[in-house]
């Protein structure tokens, strides 16, 4: 072994690198992109997470409890019911994450310490659902401490809704379809399309009658195609196999399946075209699609408990929308009517997308 060998390798792949900018930045904007996600998306904590108040009686011992959890730095009160029908509403449209109902007769129970405060959840997220319930029991515990010397004397009960045996496959599985999809729609999209860039097939286009639309449709069919027919089976298998309920329309969710699939197809296509080579390609897919869609997606990590830079950067990622349509369809059974923003969301995005990939294919020549 001789290192004047070794070094002579060395130099020539350093020049290969310096030839190509785009991989040299790549090496270097995954980490800091991984680090810099790691390090602020996730959190296991729980701060200014967003509760509904239910105070059924007006006396000084509820107001004490009411303005502990106002004052509460893990929970922010942002809606005050009225009634128990107002709270439903609330949780089914995720406007709150849970709700804490003091009963007319808590004064009265804690007088004889045996009082009673409920916790109605938001199932759709387990993990956060895990998070805000041992706040609120910490929380519950301190005021009992402190009004009768004993932790125990108020009990906190708890009622989760759309999951009520709280499994977090629950939450995981109708999400991690859009992983699924990603793979399908945006990374075999663009590599194989980079793949005729690579082999200079896409020269050849500009001495045949296809137009850039009719290549691009022909070669985004066949995996939009295939993707669907893979969404249709995530779905059975989440609903046979991981006994996970599908509440809302089985033809909902085929639509807004088939309208993400669309958004990834046309990014994977259009990262292709700006890489040009499928080595680049899939680093970009990776960069683009995968990590934001599993860190900044809600999928596993609630966007809301995300710093607010964060939560504006996720307002970019497809992902984000079709996570939080498939949670809705799959555990509350939520119409697309009342689902409209997030699909809206999906069509600006095909639509941005698809303007600039027609803009790139007339970039390169493709366009006749």
């Amino acid at each position: 072994m001789k290192l004047r060998n070794i070094l002579a390798i060395a130099g020539k792949e350093w020049r290969h690198l310096r030839r190509d900018p785009r991989s040299l930045a790549l090496l270097f904007l995954l980490p800091a992109m991984m680090l810099f996600l790691n390090g602020y998306a996730i959190r296991l904590d729980i701060t200014d997470a967003p509760v509904g108040l239910l105070q059924e009686s007006i006396d000084r011992d509820s107001n004490e409890l009411a303005s502990r959890i106002e004052a509460s730095g893990a929970f922010q009160v942002v809606r005050h019911f009225a009634d128990r029908k107002a709270l439903q509403q609330a949780i089914s449209r995720h406007q709150v994450w849970a709700a804490f109902v003091i009963p007319h007769d808590y004064a009265q129970a804690l007088a004889q310490r045996r009082a009673q405060v409920q916790l109605v959840l938001d199932g759709m997220d387990s993990n956060t659902a895990r998070l805000v319930r041992n706040y609120a029991l910490q929380l519950v515990n301190d005021v009992a401490q402190q009004r009768t010397g004993t932790a125990g004397t108020i009990d906190l009960q708890f009622r989760t809704w759309f999951n009520e045996t709280n499994e977090s496959r629950y939450a995981i599985v109708p999400g991690a379809i859009v992983q699924m999809l990603s793979v399908v729609g945006a990374l075999m999209t663009a590599l194989t399309i980079a793949r005729e860039m690579e082999s200079g097939n896409l020269v050849m286009l500009r001495t045949t009658p296809l137009t850039a639309a009719e290549f691009l449709l022909g070669k985004l069919a066949p995996y939009f195609i295939v993707g669907m027919i893979d969404a249709l089976a995530a779905v059975a298998a989440a609903v046979y196999l991981f006994q996970v309920p599908l509440r809302g329309s089985l033809l909902d969710m085929c639509l807004v399946s088939a309208l993400f699939l669309a958004v990834v197809t046309v990014q994977g296509a259009l990262i292709s075209l700006v890489a040009g080579n499928q080595i680049l390609a899939s680093q970009l897919v990776q960069v683009s699609t995968f990590l934001p869609s599993f860190l900044l997606s809600g999928l596993i990590y609630a966007i809301a408990n995300m710093p607010l830079a964060l939560q504006i950067v996720t307002l970019i990622v497809p992902a984000r929308f079709y996570v939080t349509l498939t949670k809705a369809l799959f555990l509350k059974g939520a119409p697309l009517s009342v689902l409209w923003l997030q699909v809206v969301a999906l069509l600006i995005a095909l639509a941005v997308l698809a303007l600039a990939l027609a803009r790139r294919a007339a970039r390169l020549g493709l366009a006749r």
